[in-house]
């Protein structure tokens, strides 16, 4: 095998573990989010519509209910909640910044509950309130 291959291969691998990393953190924050929002509770309002991150709005929700966006599957609502959180760190996001803590966004994402629901989302993670999303 020619060093080009191997240089090659070892990019590739690099690429796969840089990519899938920042992948797990976003997916790692909207799990930790859908847990603090109910969705893993039957019959709860983000169960029902299909809407892991409680969001109130999206591109990609096929209605809105008493506030909140309504996805056709989950499949749609997960994509939608990701989109979100990714945005929050490639600076799409007009609320949201990779240096804010938990608390921070917790201010701006919900609007009852602030404090409880950055703790469920930080014992989700593993880390505290003020842990910054960019460490995470």
């Amino acid at each position: 095998m020619t060093t080009r291959f191997w240089y090659w291969l070892i990019i590739g691998v690099l690429l796969v573990v840089l990519v899938s990393g920042s992948v797990s953190v976003v997916r790692r924050i909207a799990r930790a989010i859908a847990a603090a929002e109910g969705f893993y509770v039957s019959g709860s309002r983000a169960a029902r519509q299909h809407n892991p991150g409680n969001l109130r709005s999206s591109p990609t929700a096929i209605r809105t209910d008493s506030g909140f966006a309504v996805f056709a599957t989950d499949a749609a609502g997960w994509a939608a909640l990701e989109n979100q959180v990714a945005a929050m760190f490639d600076g799409r996001s007009q609320f949201y910044r990779p240096s804010m803590t938990i608390l921070e966004m917790a201010a701006r994402y919900t609007a009852t509950e602030q404090g409880a629901w950055a703790r469920n989302v930080a014992e989700q993670l593993g880390v505290t309130t003020r842990t910054r999303l960019d460490a995470i």
